[in-house]
Order: C-alpha cells, then sequence, then structure tokens
C-alpha cells in the first residue's frame, strides 16, 4: 500500500536536490500486474519517486496545482464552453 504521507513528502524534493544517475530512467520501467492497484504498486517499486525521474539522461520533476474543482467538473465547463 502506498503511503499518502510519504508521497507528500516525495513531491516536496527539488530536483537539484537529487543526483540525476540515482533517479529511475523510465524508459525503462516494465509496467505489470492484474489489477490497477497492482499495476500502480509494481510502477511505484521501480521509479521510488514518482515526482523526481529520468527519461533518458533528462531529469524530469512533475508536479500537480491543487484545485477544489472535480476533473468531471473541468471537462463539462470546457466542453459547455465550445462552440458548435
Amino acid at each position: 500500500m502506498i503511503d499518502k504521507n510519504l508521497l507528500e513528502d516525495m513531491s516536496r524534493i527539488s530536483i537539484h536536490d537529487v543526483a540525476p544517475a540515482l533517479l529511475q530512467d523510465i524508459l525503462e520501467v516494465e509496467i505489470s500486474g492484474e489489477t490497477a492497484t497492482q499495476r500502480l504498486e509494481n510502477y511505484m517499486a521501480q521509479v521510488g519517486n514518482p515526482y523526481c525521474f529520468r527519461v533518458g539522461k533528462t531529469p524530469v520533476r512533475i508536479s500537480f496545482k491543487s484545485c477544489e474543482e472535480t476533473l468531471d467538473k473541468k471537462i463539462k465547463a470546457y466542453f459547455s464552453g465550445l462552440k458548435i
């Protein structure tokens, strides 16, 4: 099981504080498992920190903006705003 507190700690790590050689190359990650939970746990076991990794030789740091709106509401608003 993935610990929410550990994920929050990982999300605060700066890409500049980690040597690129220590980051997992995501191109080498092979995800397997029967269920979504198994696949997620398999991914996490291989990548370590899902917020900091490498793609080839390029270090990558991802983050997400905190938002009160759900994805469902955002999608509905997007399609409502389209001119048909």
